[in-house]
């Protein structure tokens, strides 16, 4: 089974891998998303006014580098 939405770490941030309409859609309705990391696992992201970052309350949020 393919994940709905696959990220990779690049640097200091995540570029995404599959799935960028869904996750642009998820974003749009409810302000976060889940998605799979490349060796990480399940990471959330939230949309907040200084662009898209991924992570939570216990862990550093890192963002998502779109022209990276």
């Amino acid at each position: 089974m393919q994940p709905e939405i696959l990220l990779v770490r690049h640097g200091e941030g995540y570029k995404i891998l599959h799935g960028h309409l869904h996750l642009m859609n998820a974003l749009a309705q409810s302000g976060e998303a889940l998605a799979d990391a490349s060796g990480e696992g399940k990471v959330k992201l939230f949309k907040t006014p200084a662009g898209v970052v991924i992570g939570g309350e216990n862990k550093q949020r890192l963002p998502l580098l779109f022209h990276a």
